[in-house]
């Protein structure tokens, strides 16, 4: 009937042979069969990719486009008008990257905004003995009395004075936080360190107009980890403002003492004290609350400003409170992680 046949053979153990005959169609239709079976299969696994490649499109690709515009156009500089998305519903990396990524410009953003008020901030304090300078040296050119020339020349030179004063603190405002960010910390022990800067103000303050008084630790007691000459000048700026602040013939307490993690330093002044409402503002560039008469250009209102960020980069904070002594005047406290024993 030409109906075509499958055979197969294979011998046996006993030297029979098993020769067997099949249906050629029938094979055919399980090998159709089989092929239809894995062309849905195959057909099945091609929609799961598509599904899944829209998937992963939706929820990896497309937050990850996002996040990569915002960095491009902080980085051509928009960095105000960029809001990098912060998905707050996703718990996986792409999440994390997302905050991280949004923490980054904004602290970006609040960078750019502090140089741009510094740098208002110091076109407005130059200006003031600029334009001083400036009527007074045009009131010389038409002044012929000595004895107002001479109250001139006096102008000019505070002038001079205060420009210099501001250009220096500004230098070093503008350094503090780039510097600090490069230094390697070394051990200081606070004790010493203060009492070598109070010893060498009582060799220049021969007058004795305000005496300091220093009640030194232990010696080992209070050791922090830092930057010896920025630490310095931390408590320079602390004596310059309680001295400056001081009545004539005062006394300003200074103290380091140590509760296990931080070491503490206090400075007592016999000043008028701060008021509750200023004891934030008074850390802020420029801010200056001076006493009544004193002399004009003496101080930059940079000096706790300094001190401020000198300490926050050690990691370290700085506050100012009343005295607990009964005495009028303020107490300033700067606290400092201690050094691992």
């Amino acid at each position: 009937e030409l109906t075509p046949v499958f055979s197969a053979a294979a011998p046996l153990g006993d030297g029979s042979t098993l020769f067997v005959t099949d249906n050629d169609r029938d094979f055919t239709r399980t090998v159709r069969k089989q092929r239809r079976s894995l062309g849905l299969a195959l057909g099945m696994v091609a929609i799961l990719s598509i599904f899944l490649s829209l998937f992963l499109a939706r929820t990896i690709v497309r937050p990850l486009r996002r996040i990569a515009i915002a960095a491009h156009r902080v980085r051509l500089g928009r960095a105000r008008e960029v809001r990098v998305p912060r998905l707050p519903s996703r718990r996986d990396e792409i999440g994390t990257l997302a905050r991280a990524v949004s923490d980054m410009s904004q602290a970006l953003r609040q960078r750019i905004d502090a140089g741009e008020a510094f740098a208002a901030d110091v076109a407005h304090e130059l200006k003031n003995p600029l334009a001083s300078l400036h009527s007074a040296v045009d009131s010389l050119k038409r002044v012929d009395d000595p004895a107002l020339q001479r109250q001139l020349l006096d102008v000019v030179q505070q002038d001079a004075r205060r420009l210099d004063l501001l250009i220096t603190e500004i230098s070093e405002a503008s350094r503090v936080d780039a510097e600090l960010s490069r230094m390697s910390f070394e051990p200081i022990d606070m004790g010493e360190l203060i009492g070598s800067i109070v010893a060498a103000r009582d060799a220049r303050n021969r007058d004795g107009s305000v005496c300091i008084a220093f009640a030194r630790p232990r010696s080992g007691s209070a050791i922090v980890l830092g930057d010896d000459f920025r630490l310095a000048r931390v408590i320079e700026n602390m004596l310059d403002n309680a001295v400056s602040f001081s009545r004539q013939g005062g006394l300003v307490r200074v103290d380091a003492t140590s509760d296990g993690e931080h070491v503490i330093v206090r400075i007592d002044d016999e000043g008028p004290g701060v008021p509750p409402e200023q004891r934030e503002e008074i850390f802020h560039r420029f801010h200056s609350v001076r006493p009544g008469g004193e002399g004009f250009g003496q101080h930059s209102g940079l000096g706790l400003a300094i001190a401020k960020a000198i300490v926050e980069g050690h990691d370290g904070a700085i506050r100012v409170e009343d005295r607990d002594d009964s005495l009028f005047g303020a107490r300033f406290v700067i606290t400092l992680p201690m050094a691992p024993q």
